[in-house]
């Protein structure tokens, strides 16, 4: 059997569960992944017939992608800013619209590391250290810190971190919890994708996520939908009262005058910046006495 063959295939089966572009889409990521190709080499060796002991492998394992099953997962890596991630269960699938948040924050931060001033920034909910890590490696400069609640995650984030040669300081920490903070360092930026996504928009997602990504790193309760994000301002509050921050938060799309109320609360004046798809996905605060 031809790889175009086999991607024909694998795509007809995943066209149950998902768009034709999709399904061809994560039939393409997961031959060029399981047989490491880059795109234009699958592209070039396409009607090249491959051994059948490695179709063989192939199929076996894509019952996992027919079963709903992330393609990242499946074959345990994931692309982010330009960079390499393990992934598995205990960790979120790095977004594309995170890659902003990241972006974000190398871009506002340029002009103080130009100047020689050694940034410190935090990065709460390592997950699998995408945030951190591409951060640490487009701002070689800065301190980069990171926390996290799962050890599982920890682990993963340490091996990212070490496998992209990016110097980032883990923690576990509960930023619910008013435990003592493992770091003394004072951040000059606190950046965070917490969970947002409120029990009653599950029905909303599609079943690869809801069934297979780990809802603590998703989903907050309808009651109680910023919890997150006041527990991370009154952290800053309580941590550093003195220090001027800037943090940067991927929040709602549905909440984002209650998260401004909510920074505004806390002395903080912000605003919000759209993603990709014009959705409202991002905030930026500053404490009000500085300039946005």
């Amino acid at each position: 059997m031809t790889i175009s063959k086999f991607i024909h295939t694998l795509t007809s089966q995943l066209e149950k569960i998902y768009e034709t572009n999709e399904a061809r889409s994560i039939a393409e990521i997961f031959v060029c992944d399981e047989l490491k190709l880059s795109r234009t080499r699958m592209l070039l060796d396409k009607d090249e017939e491959v051994d059948k002991i490695i179709i063989d492998k192939l199929t076996e394992k894509s019952i996992r992608l027919t079963n709903g099953e992330p393609v990242q997962y499946v074959t345990g890596i994931a692309s982010f800013y330009g960079l390499e991630f393990k992934v598995d269960s205990n960790v979120l699938i790095p977004r594309q619209e995170t890659e902003m948040l990241v972006e974000m924050v190398c871009n506002s931060s340029q002009s103080e590391a130009e100047s020689g001033h050694t940034i410190s920034i935090l990065d709460i909910g390592s997950g699998s250290g995408c945030i951190a890590v591409g951060i640490k490696k487009n701002m070689p400069q800065a301190n980069v810190f990171s926390i996290d609640i799962s050890e599982k995650a920890l682990e993963i984030a340490k091996y990212n971190a070490r496998n992209n040669q990016a110097d980032v300081s883990f923690a576990k920490y509960d930023i619910l919890s008013k435990e003592k903070f493992p770091f003394d360092e004072k951040f000059d930026i606190i950046v965070s994708n917490p969970p947002y996504v409120r029990n009653s928009e599950m029905t909303l997602m599609h079943k690869n996520v809801t069934d297979f990504e780990p809802s603590l790193a998703l989903y907050v309760n309808d009651s109680d939908p910023l919890l997150f994000y006041r527990n991370i301002l009154q952290f800053i509050v309580r941590h550093q009262p003195n220090h001027r921050t800037t943090v940067y938060f991927e929040i709602n799309e549905f909440l984002g005058k209650e998260m401004l109320d909510l920074c505004s609360m806390y002395g903080y004046k912000a605003i919000i910046i759209n993603d990709l798809n014009n959705k409202s996905r991002f905030i930026k605060a500053i404490g009000s006495q500085h300039a946005m």
